[in-house]
């Protein structure tokens, strides 16, 4: 198992990767095999009434080319296709159930902001310019960054002082700083994560590379995954790019977006027309999702914005004439906290009623939102989270017992205490209530001093609750932070502390799979020992630390010379070893000679100059009569032997009579 492989095996089985809500997950059960009906599908999705809305939603949409709507799940699910469906149910009730979260330097709103501008960004280029299936790159869009995520759900302090250095600006320096303490990045956990939940692996290849890709010189060539990606992420950050960002930031991002535009294949107005309509979109999902999407930028006056910050206005974004009004969602801002108060949601169509909870509820010092029917009480408990929901049982359309049913579907709605306000009390009614889900009751007419006490013993369960939640995440932390120690002791321990090369105990392990796996399979395997020429006339003449810089330079050679599927050690003083799996004699020499001129023309530089270093190298390839891998190390040993006797700087294949060197 790679170190990739096992670093996010760890994350996995700390419990706290986000995920899916429990419908999200079931849908991707259902989906893993063949055995499988519409009717089954849309029954699961059916159990969350929120993301059925937006499933709906989507499937009317342009991009589905829908002419009639359509008004069930079984409907837009044949529109879509099933492997739509399961990748946007996924993504969407991904979104669901990770809105927050205990790192507190990551910014979840602007994190799922700008995730869901990316996915209609990627959604619109696939559909303007014919690659690819929308939908899917709707879902390929709304989780490519979901690695970010997943460092801050599992090492929240940690991954805040990433967040929070001022050193780290590119994609790149937070890649290296989470390698350096996590020994997995954010972009290879996204690849894993994918991969997990059954998703294509090209979702997975594109999530992990389109951070560091470079779109093509060539127009009209948006053709691979990960380019047609890399641009919705360009338009995604455009799009939450703040006012008042410096010159710098708006100039840097406008020159790429003039590269994208040109590179598109679309005329410039009406590329950017294509853009509008993803800043139009994007707004009108934020309202669906309850995500902020309060930034308002016209594609078309981009310079103007430019303009605007360089010369230091600040100020809204200039807007065109033309435009229509935007919809924009804004959250009211909250009360402050009373001490002990909850969050609370009433929900009741008679007026007075509601405005006497209200008043009884606020004065208690509770922090008091109200819905006067049953469907604004889910779409307000869907973006707000209350801890507490009072409703009335008995409204028009969605009635209190329906709600309380809704909610408990959902994940973020089952830790809500319901208290179900009815106009009776007789025995199945009561029964009935507390079968659906509800916590506690009171009658009409109510005492108010009653449901206060009602509420009072439901904030005294979720206190206790959130006092187990905090132990529980004390505790998980104190297992993350065992779990980070563990990696570095175990990378210490295999790891040169010069080079940063595996060390010999590390190529031993891996010379003995290899070796095990080239028995079973009758595959070869070789390896190339190599041995630094008069290396101990660089100590003896200009001391151990130009022997520390020869060391490492010709560690930092070797390390870009090798391919993918060698793997360089060193294995002590100046002698490293390359083992090549699945490897014959012919294929291991070429590459001993591969890495034998990359170190003679590669200078290193010590005792202020650069100066030319060279490599004795043999190679031996398993054979019959070894018995295990050291008899295939003693092979390449005595081939390094026979090329330093025949003059150094040069390859030696070990029972190869004609030898593979070029002389120095």
């Amino acid at each position: 198992m790679s170190v990739i492989n096992s670093s996010f095996e760890e994350l996995r089985l700390s419990g706290q990767l986000p995920s899916p809500s429990g419908v999200g997950m079931q849908i991707l059960k259902l989906t893993q095999g063949d055995d499988f009906s519409t009717a089954e599908i849309g029954k699961a999705i059916s159990a969350d009434s929120a993301l059925t809305g937006r499933l709906l939603m989507l499937a009317n949409s342009a991009e589905s080319g829908s002419v009639e709507p359509i008004t069930t799940i079984d409907e837009a699910t044949v529109r879509l296709g099933i492997r739509t469906v399961r990748n946007v149910a996924l993504g969407l009730s991904l979104v669901a159930s990770n809105r927050s979260g205990g790192c507190a330097a990551f910014d979840y709103d602007r994190y799922w902001s700008q995730s869901l501008a990316r996915a209609v960004a990627g959604q619109q280029l696939a559909r303007v310019l014919n690659r690819g299936i929308p939908a899917e790159m709707y879902i390929l869009g709304l989780l490519s960054s979901v690695g970010k995520l997943a460092l801050a759900s599992v090492h929240p302090e940690n991954y805040a002082s990433i967040l929070q250095d001022p050193s780290l600006v590119t994609p790149e320096d937070f890649s290296k700083a989470e390698l350096e303490l996590f020994e997995i990045d954010h972009r290879s956990v996204a690849s894993c994560m994918l991969v997990d939940w059954g998703l294509p692996e090209e979702f997975a290849r594109a999530a992990g590379a389109y951070e560091g890709c470079k779109l093509s010189q060539v127009e009209g060539t948006l053709s691979e995954l990960k380019d047609l990606l890399k641009a919705a992420d360009l338009i995604s950050q455009l799009l939450v790019t703040e006012a008042e960002t410096s010159a710098e930031t708006w100039r840097e991002l406008a020159d790429q977006f003039s590269e994208l535009e040109r590179v598109s294949g679309f005329e410039s107005e009406r590329f950017r027309r294509v853009c509008n309509g993803v800043a139009v979109e994007w707004r009108e999902w934020g309202q669906v999702l309850g995500i902020p999407t309060t930034n308002q930028l016209d594609f078309s006056l981009l310079e103007e914005r430019v303009c605007q910050a360089e010369q230091g206005e600040g100020g809204e974004a200039p807007t065109s004439e033309s435009d229509e009004p935007r919809r924009v969602a804004v959250s009211a801002p909250e009360p402050p906290a009373a001490e002990g108060g909850m969050d609370v949601l009433v929900v009741d169509d008679d007026l007075v009623s509601l405005k006497m909870l209200e008043r009884r509820l606020v004065h208690a010092g509770h922090r008091v939102t109200t819905a006067c029917d049953g469907d604004d009480a889910l779409r307000l408990s869907l973006q707000k989270c209350p801890q507490i929901v009072v409703a009335d049982w008995d409204m028009p359309g969605l009635d209190g017992l329906q709600l309380c049913r809704a909610l408990r579907k959902i994940a973020t709605g089952q830790r809500i205490y319901f208290v179900l306000v009815t106009g009776t009390d007789d025995e199945e009614s009561v029964v009935k209530a507390f079968e659906h889900g509800v916590d506690d009751y009171v009658t009409k007419p109510f005492n108010p001093r009653i449901l206060l006490a009602r509420v009072n013993a439901g904030s005294r369960i979720i206190q206790l609750q959130d006092e187990v939640e905090r132990g529980r995440q004390k505790t998980e932390k104190h297992m993350m932070d065992l779990q980070v120690l563990t990696r570095r002791l175990r990378s210490a321990a295999l790891t040169d502390p010069l080079t940063g090369l595996p060390n010999r105990r590390y190529a031993m392990k891996r010379l003995s799979q290899a070796w095990e796996s080239s028995r079973r399979t009758e595959k070869p395997v070789s390896v190339i020992m190599m041995d630094i020429d008069y290396f101990k006339s660089v100590n003896d003449n200009f001391g151990h630390d130009a022997g520390d810089a020869v060391l490492t330079g010709v560690a930092d050679v070797l390390l870009k010379a090798c391919r993918e599927e060698e793997d360089v050690c060193r294995i002590g003083g100046e002698e490293f070893i390359v083992i090549c799996a699945n490897t014959s004699a012919d294929e291991a020499g070429r590459a001993a000679e591969r890495l034998r001129e990359a170190i003679e023309e590669t200078p290193i530089p010590w005792a202020d100059h650069a100066h030319k270093v060279t490599m004795s190298l043999g190679v031996a390839c398993r054979t019959e009569d070894m018995t295990d891998f050291e008899g295939l190390i003693k092979a390449a040993d005595e081939s390094v032997f026979v090329a330093k006797k025949s003059g150094r700087n040069r390859v030696v294949v070990a029972n190869d009579d004609e030898e593979l060197k070029r002389s120095a």
